[in-house]
């Protein structure tokens, strides 16, 4: 509003240094500046009285019939008191103009009402523009409160989901070898380091993002000695690269989750994760079978939550493709990430 009444302000200040330029060879300088500013006073007022006042204290409360007789009654009161000093001026300060001369109160009541018409409606409509982008900008205020909520519950629900699966791992490692159980618990413990604090950013850098997930791809190579059918490839030339944290971890998850790369002859896991142009690809695909496919009911939790954060979070710079067939199951994930 402070910059509109800046404006505004400009405005009549032009406004009224043309009129008196305009009428300047029509009598003395100080009798046209006279004469410019009884006429233009009562529009000012107005103007400002019906942006300042009577819309926002009545017409926007839905105090409509208050409204018009504020407004009614001003303009009359300006028409009367303004017209009977035009008459004055008319008859003790002339000036050299035809239009001038010899008016009837009629008249000048006429044009003092026409007068005003302009500044009612101008005035009218810049408050009409403003309640828009006050409401525009509130409106957007609140799209970013809920994205933000909406994007910590996701994350909220990434923790407990991670969390019951890697503890389900540990605990299979600890029936069959001891020993990688405190190495496992280690590396599970530096992964909820991440998740605790880094979790709660806005943003992450990429390098940190993957070193998480790095984290987890040791914590489940945990388990196996034979690691041949799994490739894992990482070629990150922008690490500084920005990106939400938590966002890649289901598509890797999964790949181990529903994989079944035990079978040494059959299953796979091929993961690929690079940078270009800015741009973050991530390609994860595994070998599957009916049994793994159908081995936990609650498997789509993580990726339906990634998919959600994806378009909420990058709804016009992501591209994500999902392949799934009796054989293999593939994500492919394109982000464009700033820095």
């Amino acid at each position: 509003m402070n910059t509109t009444v800046k404006y505004s302000i400009f405005f009549w200040t032009l406004y009224y240094l043309a009129a008196i330029t305009i009428l300047s060879p029509a009598g003395d300088l100080s009798l046209i500046i006279l004469r410019v500013g009884a006429f233009a006073i009562p529009q000012i007022l107005i103007f400002y009285l019906n942006l300042l006042a009577f819309q926002p204290k009545y017409l926007e409360k839905g105090l409509k019939k208050t409204y018009f007789i504020w407004l009614f009654a001003t303009g009359l009161a300006l028409i009367l008191s303004f017209g009977i000093l035009d008459i004055y001026l008319d008859e003790n300060f002339p000036i050299a103009i035809r239009h001038f001369e010899g008016r009837s109160f009629l008249f000048v009541f006429i044009g003092r009402m026409m007068s005003l018409v302009p500044p009612i409606i101008i005035s009218a409509l810049i408050r009409k523009s403003l309640l828009l982008q006050i409401k525009t900008e509130e409106s957007l205020t609140l799209k970013n409160k809920m994205l933000e909520a909406e994007t910590k519950a996701l994350k909220a629900q990434i923790n407990p989901h991670f969390l019951f699966n890697t503890l389900n791992n540990i605990y299979s490692l600890s029936q069959f070898d001891n020993k990688k159980t405190g190495e496992a618990i280690l590396q599970l413990s530096d992964i909820l380091r991440y998740v605790t604090y880094d979790g709660n950013e806005q943003t992450v850098t990429l390098g940190a993002e993957l070193a998480h997930i790095e984290s987890f791809i040791k914590l489940q190579l945990l388990r196996d000695d034979d690691d041949s059918n799994i490739d894992v490839k990482i070629d990150i030339t922008e690490p500084n690269l920005k990106i939400s944290p938590l966002l890649l971890l289901p598509f890797i998850e999964n790949c181990f989750k529903h994989s079944n790369h035990h079978d040494k002859t059959n299953g796979w896991i091929k993961i690929s994760i690079k940078t270009k142009d800015s741009a973050l690809i991530l390609e994860a695909s595994n070998s599957t079978t009916n049994d793994t496919l159908k081995k936990d009911s609650v498997g789509g939790v993580g990726m339906d939550n990634v998919q959600r954060r994806l378009n909420l979070l990058y709804p016009s710079s992501h591209e994500l493709i999902l392949k799934m067939d009796k054989t293999y199951y593939s994500s492919i994930l394109k982000i464009k990430l700033t820095a």
